[in-house]
């Protein structure tokens, strides 16, 4: 059966960190490492990873490099670069740790079916939503999620369901629609990004993942808000920051509309017409085929 890395870069608080390595020692990862965007670190044996493993992209770090990118972007493709250099399994696993696998196939076993021919495995995003009326404070609370719409009338589609902050989502999602990979090791000549890795610009062949035993989708679980804590704590730090460089216009039309509620304190109505669905629109996702019990 293939063997996998994982690498994430992070700015998470030390929990989410320990869930997300947890999470994948228990999916089978032969190494973990997570490149933790600030000076300071969370303690790598607290969040269960072994030495050098955690890594601080500090000035010590960045010097070296050619110093700090301004994106974050830019910062994890040359995380990532690092991290494929020095592979020693068979395939490196690019995602964030916000994203977890939704149960389902042995991931060794999914990178396993992936025909030679395959430079890539793309792991499809669903996207973690709650119940109107959960506690949304609870993190990783949520029961559901719903999948990308990529039918006629996209944002129609989304107006429809979402009413006003329709205009937010992307086929359907508020967060990324493009799912996230795995690269094979010791491929010439690559860049790998958070998507999807390059070549000369264009991105490699790749395949969806898939359980070998049904051939069914293998779905990656984006957590794109843990808990209503930790979202308003990540919307706060991207204002904070500025940083919008690759941020796409209905991102950053989220931004606005969270920097508008956060100054008259109406962040938690907000965040649950995002991510709360009130019962006809559950019921109408799930006819559709678009939602999913976690």
């Amino acid at each position: 059966m293939a063997t996998f890395e994982v690498v994430a870069m992070a700015l998470a608080p030390e929990r989410h960190v320990a869930a997300f390595v947890d999470h994948y020692r228990a999916k089978g990862a032969g190494r973990i490492r997570v490149y933790f965007d600030a000076a300071e670190t969370p303690d790598a044996a607290v969040v269960g990873l072994a030495h050098g493993d955690l890594v601080a992209c500090d000035a010590a770090f960045w010097a070296p490099r050619g110093g700090r990118p301004g994106a974050v972007e830019h910062r994890q493709r040359v995380v990532y670069a690092e991290a494929y250099s020095s592979l020693e399994a068979d395939w490196l696993l690019v995602v964030d740790v916000d994203e977890f696998m939704l149960d389902g196939p042995d991931v060794g076993e999914v990178l396993s079916a992936a025909p030679e021919t395959r430079e890539a495995v793309i792991f499809p995003t669903v996207e973690a939503v709650w119940r109107a009326g959960d506690d949304l404070t609870r993190e990783y609370g949520s029961v559901w999620a719903r999948k990308s719409y990529h039918g006629p009338c996209s944002d129609q589609f989304a107006a429809l369901i979402y009413g006003g902050r329709g205009a937010f989502f992307v086929h359907g999602l508020l967060a990324h629609h493009m799912g996230k990979h795995a690269v094979r090791r010791g491929r010439p000549d690559l860049m790998v990004c958070i998507h999807e890795s390059k070549r000369d610009g264009k991105p490699l062949k790749a395949v969806r993942a898939r359980d070998p035993r049904t051939g069914r989708t293998a779905w990656l679980l984006h957590h794109d808000a843990i808990g209503l804590d930790a979202w308003r704590a990540k919307w706060d730090r991207r204002l904070a920051s500025k940083d919008v460089v690759e941020m796409g216009r209905r991102r950053r039309r989220q931004q606005a509309a969270y920097a508008a509620a956060r100054a008259d304190g109406r962040e938690a109505a907000l965040f649950a017409d995002l991510y709360a669905l009130r019962p006809w629109q559950a019921g109408l996702l799930r006819r559709l085929g678009l939602l999913t019990p976690i």
